[in-house]
């Protein structure tokens, strides 16, 4: 008799051990949920009202190419620092002489026949008129 008793209070004591972990587990699931809701509040910001006359003039414009783009390309180590030199001893950027350059380069060398047709046409497709 005294066995069942013990039995039964082992019983109720695993049973009352079971319970505080459903209530821990509970808890624990009501902390993630109230944690999780704090971090979904948080992640709304308020909405902002948009510039009405930025998005009229991304309208307006058409999609075209920026007025200026970057281009790079391959030239012996050398000549980049002499054209450094240059333009830091002139007063003016690279950018600036590297302009005037190929400028100065397409008007000294003209292109004929098929060439000029090829890049007429191109510079048509691109939008751009040459002066």
């Amino acid at each position: 008799m005294i066995q069942g008793i013990d039995d039964a209070e082992s019983q109720l004591q695993k049973e009352k051990q079971t319970q505080k972990g459903e209530e821990k587990v509970e808890h624990g699931t009501k902390d993630i949920q109230k944690t999780a809701e704090k971090s979904q509040k948080a992640k709304k910001q308020p909405m902002s009202k948009k510039n009405t006359s930025m998005r009229k003039k991304a309208v307006i414009e058409p999609d075209r190419m920026s007025k200026k783009q970057v281009f790079s390309f391959r030239a012996v180590l050398t000549d980049i620092v002499i054209w450094k030199s240059y333009a830091i001893a002139s007063g003016k950027t690279m950018e600036d002489i590297c302009n005037v350059a190929m400028n100065e380069y397409l008007n000294k060398h003209k292109l004929a026949g098929a060439e000029q047709a090829i890049f007429e046409a191109l510079k048509a497709r691109d939008g751009i008129g040459r002066e």
